[in-house]
């Protein structure tokens, strides 16, 4: 990471440039279109970029493809076994309402890919005369899943209503069920296709076969198609209408480049370029719109007439205007299933096979409970803010028989049992969330939660094994005031803290490496964190603070940039906010946020290595978190967010929480300014968290502006600033300075403030 950092910086013109450069490591082309027909090319690209040996490892897969593709050619049978293979497909729809996706425009896709991939379609009558000996009719088809993975029926779709949107690249979020995506089915047999939103305008893409495992793991496999280019009807709008991206990514799926080669027809391409396919023209450039039936088109790699084979289903034309695969683009895709080792037992799933079904099976899916996110599966452990819990469970009829009446029962360990009994509506193969009946909890760890479902209609169940979904614990993770945590224990996060890793990528954890006191801290590798805005939070037990006067945090941090802080004017650099929240983190109300020279500890000088701090590159930082001697919630917690812009390391050690008396001349004006005289730094503190807070601005005794900070662009409308701001004045001289706090709604704020040498 070092290297790449270096290698970045002396590319770079200027340092404003380089920053903006090197917090961007998933950048995009721009686009030119309100569309861009395939992100394929592009996130192989970038793969490439960060690894050049990828194209190596593609390499020797393809000669394994190409080995197979002799074997094809030869009209040897795919894999020994019968000439037609039949592909499971599962389809995910994640949409805000993914009920869009119709079963009907579902289903109009998979007509769609059994037509073109066996060569029925009957557009097919578009074809040129020249190149109509050349129309391929392949062996693949394609059906909807009928076995699920646990050996159960389905219908092959899974919805789920959720605002994810996808990003073209590894870790794309649609495939993650921890992200609000869902997580694929075994791509061993079942090819998985993302229904979805797309970011960038993307129609669709897919991970090539010949990619290795090590580069794209086995569980992203399958391809992502926009909504608004799947199937015919619904959603579908023209001129993608007519199920042609899955055609085309399903080519890549099983390793077809597109028909001019790997390029992004951005203008570095060139002749030499080549699919890799016999029986396709060279093609120098992509094709868009809709070219009428007999057009010839030629260019300077083909100058002569048929031309380029323009409707080919690997070119960029509207759906309209693709009619064709070729023979060997066929056996090139046959010869990868053939080749590609994790790819084989496609062609021997059973996922199309139906199951045959009990007449009353109920089955437990999984945990929804929305306060335990949507990563609530079996043996995992869930904090709630109340001292009952009610889960919410997922029951799916895998049955043959509409479920009206079920029994489910909770209980903890081998305690009480607590019994729901719902009644309804549920169709066989369809599934239901069910709120439970509320559970009460101990303090702390409440542990081994068991559901299980029953006498679906009144009568027995008919297949038990799939009825009991289990929990490892239940937490109501109540902890006492004063608060104090240093991370020396080994155990982590500590009792009672929860992590939050939204992205499954870095986060926060213990490090020995550094500490205040002690031999630890709680620390977020931001050097390696190559992204922009990922957000990981440490969040505070149930801390008692009703009829409390006031309540304080103190804490000391450590970070450091590696971008030149004196540069970094408009660059997203690595922040910590801290927040307070009394429902659960519904709300969340910041009383803390620095970013940039005001939260590095090193000087104000960027550190171009990994950032471990020595002992005096440590500062203690205070937060008023505010009176809670009104508060309606018995309940409140602090919350840590890192927001990691691909700069350098952050520590936190000796967290402090504590309550006292607030200061009377804060009560009674409702704002102070603290300390004064000071030497390094004064905060502005509110008793109440102030409304409409603009600019504070600080001006010489001859009237220059020599500080300013703007707050009410962090949030639109009406801004709710942090009880605690602090202003540090550290390059300035000594001598006496006027502040003055700008409201957007009444009289501004002013103070004189006395700076004294250290």
């Amino acid at each position: 990471m070092h290297l790449l950092k270096t290698v970045l910086i002396a590319l770079c013109v200027s340092t404003l440039l380089f920053s903006a450069t090197a917090q961007k490591q998933k950048q995009l082309p721009a686009r030119v279109k309100s569309f861009h027909r395939c992100g394929t090319q592009f996130i192989l690209d970038e793969a490439v970029r960060k690894d050049p040996k990828v194209k190596l490892r593609m390499q020797t897969s393809r000669e394994l493809i190409n080995q197979k593709l002799n074997n094809v050619l030869q009209q040897q049978r795919i894999l020994q076994t019968q000439a037609t293979i039949t592909i499971p497909v599962v389809v995910h729809v994640i949409l805000a309402n993914p009920s869009l996706v119709t079963d009907a425009q579902i289903q109009s896709q998979i007509d769609v890919l059994n037509a073109d991939y066996g060569g029925k379609n009957a557009d097919s009558i578009r074809i040129p005369a020249a190149f109509k000996s050349r129309f391929g009719k392949g062996n693949l088809q394609f059906c909807l899943a009928r076995r699920d993975p646990a050996g159960e029926g389905t219908t092959g779709i899974v919805r789920v209503a959720s605002s994810t949107v996808s990003v073209p690249g590894d870790g794309d979020p649609v495939k993650f069920t921890c992200q609000g995506g869902s997580d694929a089915w075994n791509p061993n047999k079942y090819l998985n296709i993302w229904v979805c939103q797309m970011e960038d305008g993307f129609l669709g893409y897919a991970y090539q076969a010949s990619l290795s495992l090590n580069d794209i793991p086995l569980n992203e496999r399958g391809f992502v198609n926009n909504y608004q280019a799947f199937g015919k009807g619904g959603t579908a709008l023209a001129p993608y209408n007519l199920g042609r991206t899955a055609t085309h990514e399903i080519g890549h799926f099983f390793d077809l480049d597109h028909i001019w080669g790997p390029n992004n027809c951005d203008g570095a391409q060139s002749c030499s370029d080549d699919d890799g396919v016999a029986d396709t023209p060279t093609q120098f450039d992509c094709t868009f719109g809709a070219p009428a039936a007999d057009s010839i088109i030629t260019d300077i790699c083909t100058p002569t007439a048929p031309g380029v084979m323009w409707m080919n289903y690997m070119d960029y034309v509207d759906d309209r205007a693709m009619v064709l695969y070729t023979p060997q683009q066929h056996a090139k895709m046959e010869a990868s299933l053939a080749a590609i080792s994790w790819m084989q037992t496609l062609a021997t799933s059973d996922g199309c096979t139906p199951v045959t079904a009990a007449g009353r099976d109920a089955r437990f899916v999984r945990f929804v409970d929305a306060s335990a996110g949507p990563c609530t599966n079996n043996q995992t452990t869930v904090y709630t803010c109340n001292n009952s819990y009610q889960p919410v469970v997922r029951i799916k009829n895998a049955g043959s028989t509409t479920i009206t009446a079920l029994t489910i029962t909770a209980r903890f360990g081998t305690g009480a049992t607590v019994v729901t009994n719902w009644t309804g509506n549920l169709a066989s193969l369809n599934s239901t969330d069910i709120t439970l009946t509320a559970m009460p909890l101990n303090t702390g760890s409440n542990a081994n939660l068991t559901v299980y479902t029953s006498n679906p209609n009144g009568s027995a169940d008919e297949r038990v094994a799939n009825d009991t979904g289990k929990i490892a614990a239940v937490i109501f993770p109540v902890s006492a005031i004063p608060l104090t945590e240093g991370f020396e224990s080994t155990s982590f996060p500590p009792a009672n803290w929860q992590r939050n890793n939204p992205d499954n990528g870095f986060t926060w954890e213990r490090s020995t490496a550094a500490a205040k006191t002690g031999s630890a801290s709680l620390f977020i590798n931001n050097y390696e964190y190559d992204v922009n805005g990922s957000q990981d939070a440490m969040v505070s037990p149930l801390l008692e603070l009703r009829g409390k006067d006031s309540a304080f945090l103190t804490f000391q941090v450590a970070a450091a940039m590696y971008t030149d802080p004196l540069n970094a004017v408009g660059v997203p650099v690595d922040t910590l906010e801290i927040f307070v929240t009394d429902n659960c983190g519904q709300t969340l109300r910041s009383v803390y946020k620095k970013w940039g020279a005001d939260l590095i500890t090193t000087g104000k000088v960027s550190t171009q290595d990994a950032f471990v701090p020595t002992a005096n590159q440590w500062r203690r930082d205070s937060v008023f978190l505010g009176s809670f001697a009104a508060a309606t919630a018995q309940y409140a917690q602090v919350v840590f967010r890192n927001t990691t812009n691909f700069e350098n390391n952050l520590y936190l050690d000796d967290i402090n929480i504590y309550v006292k008396d607030v200061n009377p001349n804060l009560k009674r004006k409702g704002v102070m300014v603290t300390p004064n005289p000071f030497v390094q730094s004064f905060a502005i503190q509110y008793y109440e968290a102030p409304q409409n807070l603009e600019y504070i601005n600080v001006y010489n005794q001859v009237g220059q502006l020599v500080w300013q900070k703007r707050l009410s662009y962090q949030k639109p409308g009406n801004y709710t600033a942090p009880n605690y701001i602090e202003v540090n004045l550290d390059n300035l001289n000594s001598g006496i300075y006027n502040v003055q706090v700008v409201y957007r709604s009444k009289k501004a704020d002013t103070f004189r403030v006395i700076k004294i040498n250290n």
